[in-house]
């Protein structure tokens, strides 16, 4: 078996249906199989259990992602990982394109494709620099937003590229993203601390300090659709910042240390209260709040 295509479902049944239809039309030139795990939907999945090209796993509790990946990789049988979201559509034959250029580049441990949004336009987020207190302040100033070309503005999400060219990248989208098994299993899999979000950034990072790359593809493409399960669980927009912003303190924490934390912690205070002031708008109160642990 060359790549299972692995999907972690809440409440997403239809989305993922729609997803793996494009995955039978595009995949031509690999063998494959397709696991669901489904993390506690409560709104079932009856009609993932009646597709016998899916062998859908019940997972008695929401872990989050990451968890869900694990659970997932533990029951498949591919030489490569393809952690595909339920809001992903292939455009292309992107799990085969994939492949071959891991196949072909022995010390890359993952790949991930140009991801273009619901307009059809490309999505920056694909790729993206590792967190550090430059590019949170970019991001969190939203300087990175409004100047995403430059050298040093556009670095958090690699905006000042086209993102028609391939290149070594920090870390990928968890959208779409194949990893080696051997290198998934030799590094731990995801970190399932991270409920969601950060995930595959860390997951990337202990790639890279393992010795092996990560690489952006252009060649294979898929569409992402964005935040259909994040959008459910959360339901308010400030919800899902804080579970953002709690991902990000852990990856801070374990990769920055206790000294930069505290760093990025008052970084978030400053900006947010600043944001605040001139806003007038009480969710930026509270990531301030968070920002002094009191969230």
């Amino acid at each position: 078996m060359d790549v299972s295509v692995i999907y972690v479902n809440w409440n997403a049944e239809d989305e993922i249906l729609a997803s793996v239809r494009t995955v039978r039309d595009k995949i031509r030139g690999v063998s494959y199989e397709i696991i669901v795990v489904d993390n506690a939907s409560g709104k079932g999945t009856a009609a993932l259990a009646r597709e016998p090209a899916i062998r859908l796993i019940q997972n008695p509790v929401n872990a989050g992602f990451g968890a869900g990946c694990n659970l997932g990789a533990r029951n498949s049988q591919g030489r490569y990982l393809f952690f595909f979201n339920p809001d992903t559509r292939m455009e292309n034959d992107a799990a085969t394109i994939l492949t071959a250029f891991l196949d072909t580049h022995p010390r890359i441990g993952a790949a991930g494709p140009k991801v273009l949004d619901a307009r059809g336009t490309i999505h920056f987020g694909a790729a993206r620099a590792f967190p550090s207190l430059l590019h949170e302040f970019l991001e969190h100033s939203a300087l990175t937003f409004r100047f995403p070309t430059g050298r040093i503005t556009g670095r958090p999400y690699y905006s000042f590229w086209d993102h028609d060219s391939s290149r070594p990248v920090d870390s990928l989208i968890g959208a779409a993203m194949l990893v080696r098994r051997d290198v998934f299993e030799a590094i731990g899999g995801f970190d399932e601390r991270f409920f969601l979000y950060c995930e595959e950034v860390d997951l990337c990072r202990r790639i890279w300090n393992a010795g092996f790359g990560v690489h952006y593809v252009h060649e294979s493409v898929i569409t992402h659709l964005e935040k259909q399960s994040a959008d459910q669980y959360f339901k308010d927009f400030h919800a899902l910042i804080l579970q953002h912003l709690r991902s990000l303190a852990l990856y801070m924490e374990k990769h920055h240390g206790r000294v930069q934390t505290l760093l990025w912690r008052a970084m978030i205070v400053i900006l947010y209260g600043l944001k605040a002031l001139t806003n007038r708008d009480r969710h930026y109160l509270q990531y301030c709040r968070f920002g002094l642990g009191r969230v």
